[in-house]
Formats: C-alpha cells, structure tokens, sequence
C-alpha cells in the first residue's frame, strides 16, 4: 500500500496476500473452463503492466479497452491500476465514429481490442484522426496488420511487480457517460473514490470472500465494474465472466459455479425469470441480487420472490457518482416499490426547488416533502470532474453538489421517489407529464412486457404523450385495450395519458439495460392514435 492510502492495485494484492490458492477468476470459453487463482491473477496483472512500462504507459496515460467481459478486460483494468495509468473501458457496442470520438476526446494512447471488434477498430484506424500510439490484439490468433499480439508479448514479461509510486488522488477511471440523451462526456474517478466506492457497496451487498459473482451485465459499465465486480475483488470473492449477456448461459453459470451475487438491470431479470430453462436450474446458491438503471414494478418482485426467491437489493446511481447514491434493501422491496431508497452511506441527498431560469438548482432551496425537484447529491464518490468540459463541470458541480439532472421527491420518511430526467419532461398543453408516470401506470397491465414513453411535437399542444409498448408474446394488445385499462382503473388524468402509441418487438437500449429515449421517434413502429382521449 502506498504511504498516501490505498490505490485499486493493493485491493489485488490484499487478495492474492491472503487468498492466494483460491479462484479469483472463472472464464468459459468454447466449452472450456478456464480458471486464475488470486497468485495467478497478481501474475497476469504484473506481467501486464511490465508490458505497459516497456513500451512508455505510464503515470497520467489513458489507457482504453474496447473489450467484452473476458480476462484480458481485467488484465488491462489491473495492469493499468498497478502504474498509474487510467483505465478507460468503452462500450463494446459502439460503431466506429463513436469510438473514434471516446479515444480522440480522451487522448487514449493505447487500445486493447479483440476480433470480434476488429472491423470497428479497423474503420477508425483508416481515418488515422486519433492519436493511438499502439494497437494490441487480445485473441490468440494472428492480429490485424498494424496490431500486435497482447498475449505474445504479455508472455515474455515478468510476473514480478515494479514498484511504480502511485497517489490516491491519481485519476483511476475514465468512463463516458452511456449516452442516453445524446453525446457521451467523460467522466473521471481516482482511486480514493473508487476505494470508497468499494467499502459502500461491501457495506450494502454484505460481501464476503465466500461470495461468487458473475458479471452478468457488461464490465465496461460503471454498475457492473463499480457496484459488483472491484468490491468482490476487494474483498477476494472469486468472480465468474459472462461474455455478454444470454440468459441461458447465465442460468447455466449459476448453477454451476454456484453463484452467489450478481447485478443486473430490471430487462436482464424480466428476461431470466421468462426464459424457458428458469424451472430446470438449480438456483438455490443465489443470496442476493442487485439492481439497477430503472426500479421494479411490483408484479416482477413478486414472480421473482415466488421463482427464485434471492434477495432484491436495488441502487440508484449515475457514473458521476460512482455511481451508488442510494439504495433500497431487501426488505422494502414491496412496501416501498418504486422507491429509491435513501441516501448511501456518508452521502448527502437533497431534492432542491427547480428553477424558473437555466441557472443551476441550489441546494439551500430545498422542497418540501412530496414537491418535485431535482435531485442532488454529495459525497466522497463524487467524480473529479468530466474530461475537457469545463462548462459542464460549472454547471453539474454547482455549490459543491453533483447536480443528476434527475427529478424526484422526498416523502416524509426521506425515502427517494424518481420522478424522471428534467430532460425527458413533457409539456403538453401547458401541463408537465412525467414518463415515468405514465410508465408506471401501463407496466403493471399483463400484456405489456416492456414500455417507454417520450413527449412527440404535435402543432396544437406543443408536445403529446406518446406509448412506446414492447408487447408479451403471444398477446393481442391495442391502443383501445390499452386506453380501456387505463380508464377502468382511474389510473391516470387525461393529459397524462397517450395519445399515440408504438407497438415496437424492442426497445433502444444501453449495454446496460437502459432505455435510451432520444432514439426512440427513430426506432419507432407507425403509430396507433388514440383520438379519444380527453384532454
């Protein structure tokens, strides 16, 4: 450990200390299982940043992995960790012009990648706009031309460490944003953070090193990096990679390796707890599953507890954050449904009066319980600030608060209730519609298996509500019965509900499960009208 505190490097060496014989990491691949104890990991992660060292990486350098969840993903993730580099793992879904921006914005150095990426790599390449010094190929085959060979000359390091002088305060992370509203910004983590990040959520999930993780959602999102897998390596669990995600082979790694922990956002369990080989699978090692990016409607808490049974914690967070802000334990998962939760440990949560100009919210204005406003946060996780944006940084750091851009309220029990993004707001006649209102109200009908739902411009009222509805297989839902089901209930005030809605087979969506609603009118199937309803 260095003198200053611990950096994310000493987790791994804490681990390979005191559990050095056991799994650290378990990777299928072609059939074949593949397992790194903790000493092997520690090896593989000196060797690694040898590799790093011998040609220039060093303290200060980006270095970018557009990588799926395999080992050579923590390999990079630790070897950059070890000297001082900052990691930055991008979305392995993105096409070539994002690429090219994340590695242009972020001055990456150097870019590990695999086959499977290799066409997208290779359309930035021929662009020659970015400055990418080295090019390493992670798969075992020949490497483009070009690229070099990252386990032919990982190979020939030493697994022995060199002792590389690194702060706490040194940037650790560089992870861009999901771009769920338009352009990603990059958003900077330093070890301390990230450290703490990891006592907060050890602190929630109770981990221990009995624990068995699979990284169920992608590694290069900041839920799975940063709320499951570096907590469980810190505290030396043995950790399970799933490529990406299938819910046959995550079923099938539960029961294998017995899994005990997990993340995932609400679409990845709507679609484990529908798949046809849920019944057959022994998934009894499962204690607690976490997650995130959107709450759970009550009627899928209810055929999870009656189907699996393991525990539901869920986290409100945003990449800013670290991203965990606040949580909402097992225990409350029906009695508060839809809730957030309250505050995450040694963090301040406040819901501030909006204001009537652009001028950021201020935190010395709160609103009373149950008033919408927006939600603010500060605490020890909070980013350093996004790469290259300072009037961004002006406005989301405002008064010392990270400002989410997220409306909510707070009852009079201090729980937190999302309401929506300020963002995502319709105004329709004057009246503001919160989608998630809307949302929330529709989910719960038994047809409908997925929904989002976005302002459209209408000439006469500005903006109308439009119903974005992925339907159950098999149904025969329409606008009619949809609207039926709304009035029958009283469920929502005429304004709010939907005038037009979208009968789509999916929805856009993040790696992560998140919807992303600015591609929604282009994604969209014709629409069905729904002139009826009264205003």
């Amino acid at each position: 450990m260095t003198a200053t505190g611990p950096t994310l490097a000493d987790t791994l060496s804490w681990a390979a200390r005191y559990h050095p014989s056991k799994p650290a990491l378990v990777c299928w691949q072609d059939g074949q299982r593949k397992v790194w104890s903790y000493a092997a990991l520690q090896a593989a992660a000196n060797r690694h940043a040898n590799l790093l060292l011998s040609l220039g990486i060093g303290r200060g350098d980006v270095v970018a992995a557009f990588l799926y969840n395999t080992p050579a993903f923590v390999f990079t993730l630790l070897a950059a960790a070890k000297v001082g580099a900052v990691f930055n793992p991008i979305n392995y879904r993105l096409a070539a012009q994002e690429l090219e921006f994340i590695l242009d914005d972020g001055k990456a150095r150097i870019l590990f990648y695999e086959r499977e990426g290799s066409e997208t790599v290779e359309k930035v390449r021929a662009g020659a706009r970015i400055a990418v010094e080295h090019w390493l190929y992670a798969d075992e085959d020949e490497p483009p031309r070009g690229s070099r060979s990252l386990p032919a000359l990982a190979a020939y390091q030493p697994a022995t460490a060199t002792v590389i002088d690194v702060h706490e305060d040194d940037p650790a992370i560089l992870m861009y944003t999901s771009g769920t509203t338009g352009r990603p910004k990059g958003v900077l983590h330093t070890h301390r953070s990230k450290i703490t990040h990891n006592y907060l959520m050890m602190q929630i999930m109770g981990l221990s090193p009995g624990d068995v993780g699979l990284a169920v959602a992608p590694l290069n999102h900041t839920a799975e990096l940063h709320t499951s897998f570096l907590p469980r390596l810190h505290v030396g669990a043995t950790q399970i990679l799933l490529r990406r995600f299938d819910a046959a082979e995550a079923l099938r790694l539960i029961e294998a390796e017995r899994v005990t922990h997990f993340f995932a956002a609400p679409t990845m369990i709507n679609m484990l707890l529908h798949h046809e080989d849920l019944a057959r699978r022994d998934l009894s090692s499962l204690r607690l599953v976490e997650y995130g990016g959107a709450s759970m409607a009550p009627h899928l808490i209810r055929e999870w507890d009656r189907k699996v049974g393991a525990k539901l914690v869920q986290v409100y967070g945003t990449t800013e954050m670290g991203p965990c802000m606040s949580w909402l334990g097992p225990d409350e998962q029906l009695s508060h449904a839809g809730s957030a939760g309250k505050p995450a440990l040694n963090h301040d949560l406040v819901v501030a009066r909006l204001t009537a100009d652009d001028s950021p919210t201020d935190p010395g204005q709160p609103a009373e319980p149950g008033e919408v406003g927006e939600i603010l946060v500060r605490g020890p996780c909070m980013m350093g600030g996004y790469l290259n944006r300072p009037e961004a940084n002006a406005l989301a750091l405002a008064h010392g608060w990270y400002h989410t851009g997220d409306l909510g309220v707070l009852d009079e029990d201090g729980y937190l209730w999302i309401r929506d993004r300020i963002d995502h707001m319709i105004n329709s006649g004057g009246e503001n519609v919160y989608p998630r209102e809307v949302e929330d109200a529709l989910i719960v009908h038994p047809d409908v298996l997925e929904v989002a739902v976005a302002g459209e411009p209408d000439p006469l009222w500005g903006q109308i509500v439009a119903a974005h509805i992925v339907p159950r297989t098999g149904s025969d839902l329409t606008a009619e019965k949809l609207e039926a089901f709304l009035l029958e209930g009283d469920r929502l005030a005429p304004y709010k509900r939907p005038r037009r809605y979208h009968f789509v087979t999916e929805l856009p969506k993040t790696t992560s499960g998140k919807i992303q609603k600015h591609l929604l009118s282009a994604e969209a199937a014709p629409a069905v009208l729904a002139e009826n309803v009264p205003r």
